[in-house]
């Protein structure tokens, strides 16, 4: 059977009794509800990742790993994305993490000091907002501004947002929620205000093998000399080759002094992956192409069918282009619902989405709260199901 034929045949018998947060939390007791929210793709795993860790389990081979190397995990990454980006990642400059929020949280804290700034550009991943928050460092909000076409960064008012005390400039790139590849013209204007301001990137880039034809995602480090000394990447095999609940992640450093504050850090603070993690990870950067071009191509079809499918049946959302992800933002203010976006959509259509409230800081005046965020990495047959019962509680608003 081939990947496709794998992908169409998702029966909802066999997702619902998965056990991840996805599917568990919403579909006990006959609820009826289809989920369409957190970053997991109901799609099975590649065969060479199935293979490695099934045969780990049936070793009983699931000891500990040996930090920080992780073996020659370093140079399995940097020979992907030396192929897949023409970024250059010498070993020694990567760091491995249980996952990406524990990066996020690290970089804030090494980055700022206590009620210093940092930049977020909003709508953003929740967790960008909590790690600021949770450090007990001072939000510098920039909304991203809704052009003719697409999200586009608001660099005037960016500029004008930027103070003597801001530290760091979080990067999502590829944008989640917005679905945004950022053009390499975009991402030097955020070089030079990083320079002129002597801020350090935090540069998320974990949606970086999830683009779309007709866009090439750009390395923020690979701006120049300037740039690399102070960027921060995280980057993760976990969202595209689905593999959440198998943690890894990896911080790059772009010089030896930001890698300096982390390596001080208590040993046991940075939490290192497990055998699952790391087995699972080498097998989809060796092996795992072939399943995530066919992933690629098929998240493609199903992101044009939902972009049609909007425009026709669901025309006062405002949506797209999408040009990375499976993780669609749809800006549900001119539909005048009584209630929030993703509670309108539960309680109306049995679907369950993101709340777009959770996207920006609390009590925020930019109405996030009537938006949502939609996963569309499911079967074609179940997404539109999805948005058969959306456009149905709409059209009976």
């Amino acid at each position: 059977m081939s990947l496709k034929e794998q992908f169409d045949g998702l029966r909802l018998e066999d997702l619902e009794v998965r056990t991840g947060f996805k599917w568990s939390r919403y579909t006990g007791n006959g609820s009826g509800i289809l989920p369409a929210w957190v970053a997991d793709m109901d799609f099975p795993i590649a065969e060479p990742i199935q293979r490695v860790v099934r045969n780990l389990v049936e070793k009983s081979d699931l000891g500990y790993c040996e930090p920080p190397e992780i073996g020659d995990l370093p140079e399995i990454f940097g020979r992907r994305m030396e192929e897949q980006l023409g970024w250059t990642v010498e070993p020694e400059r990567i760091r491995f993490l249980v996952n990406a929020l524990q990066g996020l949280d690290l970089a804030v804290v090494l980055g700022a000091g206590k009620g210093e700034g940092v930049v977020i550009q909003t709508p953003i991943y929740p967790p960008f907002l909590e790690a600021v928050s949770g450090a007990g460092r001072r939000l510098v909000e920039s909304p991203l501004r809704r052009g003719p076409e697409r999200f586009e960064m608001d660099l005037d008012q960016l500029r004008a947002t930027i103070d003597r005390d801001t530290r760091v400039f979080m990067l999502c790139n590829p944008h989640n929620p917005s679905g945004r590849v950022w053009s390499r013209s975009e991402l030097e204007a955020v070089a030079e205000l990083a320079i002129e301001h002597d801020l350090i990137v935090l540069a998320d880039e974990i949606h970086n093998e999830l683009v779309f034809p007709g866009h090439q995602h750009t390395v923020f480090e690979t701006l120049g000399p300037e740039v690399k000394e102070r960027t921060v990447t995280i980057t993760s095999a976990t969202k595209s080759f689905n593999l959440a609940g198998l943690e890894l992640a990896l911080l790059v450093f772009g010089s030896e002094k930001l890698k300096k504050r982390f390596d001080e850090l208590p040993h046991f603070v940075l939490a290192h992956p497990g055998i699952l993690g790391v087995e699972a990870a080498r097998a989809a950067w060796s092996h795992g192409g072939p399943w995530l071009e066919e992933a690629v191509a098929y998240l493609d079809a199903n992101r044009a069918f939902l972009t049609d499918f909007v425009n026709r049946r669901l025309p006062g959302i405002v949506h797209g282009p999408q040009e990375a992800t499976y993780l669609y933002w749809l800006d549900c203010r001119e539909l005048d619902l009584t209630m929030p976006a993703s509670r309108f959509f539960l309680k109306r259509a049995k679907v369950a989405l993101n709340d777009g409230a959770e996207f920006g800081p609390p009590g925020s005046p930019l109405g996030f709260e009537r938006c949502t965020r939609l996963n569309f990495a499911t079967s074609r047959a179940i997404l539109e199901e999805i948005l058969e019962r959306m456009a149905a509680a709409v059209e009976n608003a």
